[in-house]
C-alpha cells in the first residue's frame, strides 16, 4: 500500500536525522576529505565536516548539537532518536573544542568570530568553501549519505539502521543500488513508502505532543486503530513499564511516546477526565471525528494529503508486514512462500502476493522459488553476465565457486548451471564449468 503524494513533495534533502536521496547524489573522494580535515583540524569547518562525514549528522542536527549530547565518557553522541559511537579522531577534535569553548556556549558548532551559534546558511557556506578547496563538488547531505553507505558496508544493515535512525527497509530501498550494481532501487518518484515515512517523521517532529502528533504516531508506529487511540485513557497508561494496556493487548510505548505522553500528562493531570485526547480549548474528551480532522489537517499541512488516520493505520500495518518478511529473509538467508505464510500467519497465496510485490519493488530478490534479501543474490536476468565475467577472468570453476558468485547455495545453482549448459552458454568439463570456445562476447 503506497500513498500518492503531490509532485511538490518529490524532493531530495535532509529532514532532521532522516535523509532523502536521489540516484544522482554524489560521493566525496576519501583522500581529499582526509586532507581537508587535516587542514581545518578543530576549526568550525573541521567540526562540521567531521560530524557530517564521520558521524552521519544532518546539517540541522550538527548545527543544533549541544555539549550535553556529547558523552566523552562513553564516547557517544546522544541524539534524540539514536546513539552514535564517536570516531576516535572526532572525539579528540571535540575534546579540544570543548576545552576551549564549552564555557562560552552550550552549542558545539559556533563561529570562531563572535563565538555565537551559526545559521544554517553560514554552515553551508563554510562547508562549501572547505570542500571547494579540494575540488569536492558535494554537499553536506552527500557526506551523510556516504557515511550511511560506509556503515552498511562495514557493519551491515541492522547496525546502519540503528545509528542512522532509519528503518532497514528504508535503507534497502534507498541504498541498494549504490551498494550493488544492477540491484533494483525502490522508486519513490510516485510517492513511495520511504518518502512517505520521511514526511511522517517531519510531521510528528513538528506536532510533538499535540493531539495530532500523538494520534499520528500511535497509528503509524504503535499499530493502534483510530478507535483505540481516541478511547485511550490515563488509567491504561503505565509509565513505569512503558506500556499501554489496551482491552485486547499490551502495546509498548517506546521512548519517544513515553516522553510525549508524560508531557501531555503534565498539561492535563488536573482536568476532570481520564481521557488522553481532549480538546485544548474546553478540556473535554475528543470524539473520533474531531481527532481525525485535526490529524488529517496536520498531515495536509505537513505535505501528506493522501491519508486519514484510518488509511494511515492500514498503510503502516502493510509496512510492518513488509518489514517482517525482509527481516525474515535476512535472518534465514532467504524465504519461500510457506515460510513467509507462517511468519505473517496468512495463507500461502497471500504470502506469495506479498513476496511478489517486494521482489518487484527491489526489496527482495527472487531466484527460483526463493526470495533473498536485496543485494545478497544475483537476479536471474543478471546471472549469465556475472558468471561470464567470472569465467573470463578465471577460465574454469566448479559449482561451489559459481554459486558463491550468484549468492545462492550450491545445490540451487545446479539447476541454473545445467540450464546454461543446455543452452550452450557454458560447457561442463568433468565437474567444472567454462565458457564455450565459440561463446559470444556477451551472454544475453
Amino acid at each position: 500500500m503506497t500513498a500518492t503524494l503531490p509532485p511538490a513533495f518529490h524532493r531530495v534533502g535532509a529532514v532532521g536525522g532522516i535523509f532523502m536521496v536521489s540516484d544522482t547524489a554524489k560521493r566525496p573522494d576519501e583522500a581529499a576529505m582526509r586532507r581537508i580535515l587535516d587542514r581545518y583540524s578543530d576549526s568550525p569547518e573541521g567540526i562540521i565536516l567531521r560530524l557530517a562525514w564521520q558521524e552521519g549528522l544532518s546539517r540541522k542536527e550538527l548545527n543544533e548539537l549541544t555539549w550535553d549530547q556529547v558523552d566523552f565518557e562513553t564516547q557517544n553522541l546522544l541524539l534524540q532518536d539514536r546513539t552514535i559511537p564517536l570516531e576516535p579522531s572526532v572525539a579528540e577534535c571535540l575534546q579540544k573544542r570543548y576545552e576551549q569553548y564549552s564555557t562560552i556556549s552550550d552549542r558545539v558548532v559556533i563561529a570562531d568570530r563572535g563565538k555565537k551559534p551559526m545559521t544554517l546558511v553560514n554552515v553551508s557556506r563554510l562547508v562549501k568553501n572547505a570542500l571547494d578547496s579540494e575540488g569536492q563538488d558535494v554537499a553536506l547531505k552527500d557526506l551523510r549519505r556516504d557515511w550511511v553507505i560506509r556503515q552498511i558496508k562495514a557493519n551491515g544493515w541492522a547496525y546502519a539502521a540503528r545509528v542512522s535512525g532509519m528503518a532497514v527497509s528504508s535503507l534497502r530501498g534507498i541504498f541498494s543500488a549504490a551498494l550493488w550494481k544492477g540491484t533494483a532501487q525502490t522508486d519513490d518518484s510516485q510517492g513511495g513508502g520511504d518518502e512517505t515515512e520521511y514526511i511522517l517523521w517531519r510531521i510528528v517532529q513538528q506536532e510533538g505532543s499535540s493531539a495530532a502528533g500523538l494520534a499520528i504516531w500511535m497509528c503509524w508506529k504503535l499499530a493502534m486503530q483510530p478507535g483505540e487511540v481516541v478511547n485511550l485513557s490515563w488509567s491504561q497508561t503505565d509509565f513505569t513499564v512503558g506500556v499501554l494496556h489496551l482491552p485486547n493487548r499490551d502495546v509498548p510505548m517506546g521512548n519517544r511516546m513515553r516522553r510525549l505522553l508524560k508531557e501531555t500528562w503534565e498539561r492535563q493531570k488536573d482536568l476532570p477526565t481520564d481521557k488522553v485526547f481532549v480538546a485544548p480549548t474546553t478540556g473535554n474528551p475528543m470524539d473520533q471525528s474531531r481527532l481525525s480532522v485535526v490529524s488529517r489537517t496536520a498531515m495536509i499541512r505537513g505535505g501528506l494529503e493522501g491519508f486519514s488516520l484510518r488509511s494511515l493505520s492500514a498503510w503502516a500495518n502493510a509496512k510492518r508486514l513488509d518489514d517482517i518478511l525482509i527481516r525474515g529473509a535476512e535472518e534465514h538467508g532467504y524465504l519461500v512462500r510457506d515460510t513467509a505464510a507462517e511468519l505473517l500467519n496468512v495463507t500461502p497465496r497471500t504470502a506469495w502476493e506479498y513476496l511478489t510485490r517486494l521482489n518487484q519493488e527491489g526489496q527482495l530478490t527472487k531466484v527460483g522459488i526463493r526470495y533473498y534479501p536485496a543485494g545478497s543474490a544475483i537476479p536471474i536476468e543478471n546471472q549469465a553476465g556475472v558468471l561470464q565475467a567470472y569465467l573470463t577472468e578465471h577460465g574454469i570453476a566448479g559449482r561451489q565457486a559459481l554459486a558463491k558468485q550468484l549468492g545462492i547455495p550450491p545445490h540451487q545453482a545446479t539447476h541454473i548451471l545445467q540450464g546454461m549448459v543446455a543452452r550452450g552458454e557454458l560447457e561442463l568439463v568433468g565437474k567444472r564449468y567454462r565458457l564455450p570456445e565459440s561463446a559470444p562476447k556477451e551472454i544475453t
